[in-house]
C-alpha cells in the first residue's frame, strides 16, 4: 500500500506540473539584515529547561544529553560524531558520549503574558483567563516557530546543510518565517546565519485567494519557488515525495511541514519552563493553569507542550485544536487509523516517535508511560472546530477577532481564531467552570509587507 501512495504521488505530480501557474522571473533578494534581535539580547537568552533540569545545561553532568547555546560556546563541532538525520541529529564527541543537542536562541524572550479586558472575560465562564501571546510587533520570526526553530536551525548547520527545500500552504506561516531566519538567525555568536539555499513547494488552499504580496516576499528570500494545486489532498509522505520532484538533485534535506520532528519538540517543552517561570514572577497564579488551549497542525507545538506539562508534574489539560481534517481513505494511508482525526493521528505518530527518542537519549523527567499519561491523562484533542474548512471562519468568529484586536490579540482564521472558537464552545458547556485557563496565542501578528517591499523596491 505505501508503495501505491507514492505511486499515487508520482502521478499527481505529472497532472499538478501541467497546472503549475508560469512564475515571472525572480526578484534580487530582499535585505533583511536589519530584521534579527540585537545580538547582546540574544547573548542574554537562557534556556529554561537548564533551570528546571540542571544536568541538561551541565557539561560535566554524565546522565542524559546536553543542550549546548551555540551562541556562547566558541568549540568547534567539527569533530562531532552526528546520530540521525539533518536536522533531527543528537552529536557525540566519541561513540560512547552522551548525546549533545545544538540550541541557538533566536528571539528575546519577554514577558508574554496577556490579561484580557474584562469586556472579553466575562463573556467565558471560568475563574481566570491569560493569554500566553508568542506575538512581536518589532521582530519577523518569533515565538510559536522560532521556538522550532532554535532547536532546528543549529542542527542543520552542525550538520552541515547546504540546500535544503521545505513545503506548506501558499499562505504557510513556516515558509515565510524560516525562509527568514534561514538568512537572519545567529546560529553561532558571529553572526552567522544559516544562510542555505532554499526551494519551496507551495500548494494553493482551495477556496482561498494567493496573497500576491506574500508571494513576492518569498521569492525574495528563496532560490525557487513552484506553486501547485493540491486538488488530490496530498498529505504525508506522498506530499513529501510530490515536492522532491522540484527539488535541486543536490538537496540535503526536505525541511518537514512546519518544521516539526522530534528534535523541534523541544522547543516548546522549554517554553512550559519558561511559562512557570513568568506566573512565578508576575505572581499570577499560585497554582498552574487547569487548562491549555493551542491550535494543532504539524504537531510539535501542541506535544511539546503536552511533553513540558509532564515533565511539570502539571495536572493541565491540554486542548489541541485542530487546523483541519482529511477523508477517510487519507486518513487510513498516511495514520492507518482511519477512525481517528487526521491532525490527531498525525500527532499521535510523532508522539511515538518523540518519545522513543527521548527515551534513547536518557532525556531526564520522562516517565516510561509518558505515552499513555499524554494519551489518556493529559491530551483532549478537538478535532471538529476548524470547520467549515480549513482556514475558513464565520461571522461570530469576525466579530470575536476585531473585538480581541482591539484587547491587543491578534488571531489568524487558520489556526488560532479556531482555537478560540474551542475555548469558548467548553465554556458553553460549563466544562471551563471554576477553572484557570490559559490561551496560548500562536500567531506572530509582525507586519511583513512594509519592511519586505520596500527592500525590493
Amino acid at each position: 500500500m505505501q508503495g501505491a501512495l507514492l505511486g499515487g504521488a508520482a502521478l499527481s505530480a505529472v497532472g499538478m506540473t501541467q497546472s503549475r501557474r508560469p512564475m515571472p522571473p525572480f526578484p534580487r533578494m530582499a535585505d533583511v539584515s536589519g530584521l534579527a534581535p540585537p545580538s547582546a539580547a540574544l547573548n542574554s537568552q537562557s534556556l529554561a529547561l537548564g533551570k528546571l533540569l540542571p544536568s541538561l545545561a551541565d557539561p560535566d553532568a554524565t546522565e542524559g544529553p546536553f543542550i549546548v547555546n551555540t551562541l556562547s560556546c566558541k568549540d568547534s563541532f567539527a569533530g562531532y560524531i552526528r546520530r540521525g538525520e539533518p536536522g533531527n541529529s543528537v552529536f557525540l564527541r566519541h561513540a560512547d558520549a552522551r548525546a549533545t543537542i545544538p540550541w541557538a536562541p533566536i528571539f528575546v524572550r519577554e514577558n508574554k503574558l496577556l490579561q484580557l479586558p474584562s469586556s472579553v472575560t466575562r463573556q467565558i465562564d471560568c475563574s481566570e483567563l491569560l493569554v500566553m501571546n508568542e506575538s512581536s510587533a518589532h521582530y519577523p520570526v518569533f515565538g510559536n516557530k522560532a521556538r522550532k526553530y532554535e532547536f532546528l536551525l543549529p542542527n542543520l548547520k552542525w550538520s552541515g546543510s547546504r540546500r535544503l527545500g521545505t513545503m506548506g500552504a501558499v499562505s504557510s506561516n513556516h515558509a515565510l518565517q524560516f525562509a527568514l531566519a534561514n538568512r537572519v538567525a545567529d546560529l553561532t555568536g558571529d553572526g552567522q546565519p544559516l544562510n542555505c539555499a532554499l526551494d519551496l513547494v507551495l500548494f494553493e488552499v482551495p477556496g482561498a485567494a494567493t496573497d500576491m504580496a506574500r508571494l513576492a516576499i518569498l521569492r525574495s528570500l528563496v532560490q525557487h519557488i513552484a506553486i501547485a494545486k493540491n486538488d488530490v489532498e496530498l498529505v504525508g509522505e506522498a506530499a513529501q515525495e510530490y515536492a522532491r520532484n522540484w527539488l535541486h538533485p543536490d538537496t540535503d534535506l526536505l525541511v518537514p511541514p512546519g518544521g516539526s520532528n522530534e528534535v523541534s519538540v523541544l522547543g516548546h517543552m522549554n517554553a512550559v519552563a519558561e511559562l512557570a517561570q513568568l506566573l512565578d514572577a508576575a505572581q499570577a497564579w499560585n497554582e498552574p493553569p487547569d487548562v491549555i488551549f493551542v491550535a494543532m497542525g504539524s504537531g510539535s507545538t501542541v506535544l511539546g507542550l503536552l511533553l513540558g506539562v509532564h515533565l511539570m508534574g502539571w495536572n493541565t489539560k491540554v486542548v489541541g485544536v485542530a487546523d483541519q481534517d482529511k477523508p477517510y481513505l487519507t486518513r487510513w494511508l498516511v495514520n492507518r487509523q482511519p477512525s481517528l482525526p487526521f491532525v490527531e493521528g498525525n500527532v499521535a505518530q510523532l508522539a511515538r516517535s518523540t518519545v522513543e527518542w527521548l527515551h534513547k537519549i536518557r532525556f531526564p523527567g520522562i516517565s516510561p508511560d509518558v505515552f499513555r499519561v499524554m494519551q489518556h491523562e493529559i491530551f483532549v484533542p478537538d478535532s471538529t472546530s476548524w470547520e467549515p474548512g480549513y482556514g475558513l471562519i464565520e461571522g461570530t468568529d469576525v466579530a470575536w477577532a476585531k473585538e480581541l484586536k482591539e484587547a491587543g490579540l491578534s488571531l489568524d482564521p487558520v489556526f488560532t481564531l479556531k482555537a478560540w472558537r474551542s475555548l469558548l464552545t467548553m465554556s458553553q458547556t460549563g466544562a471551563l467552570k471554576n477553572k484557570k485557563v490559559l490561551f496560548w496565542n500562536t500567531y506572530n501578528s509582525f507586519d511583513y509587507m512594509p519592511p519586505l517591499l520596500s527592500s525590493l523596491g
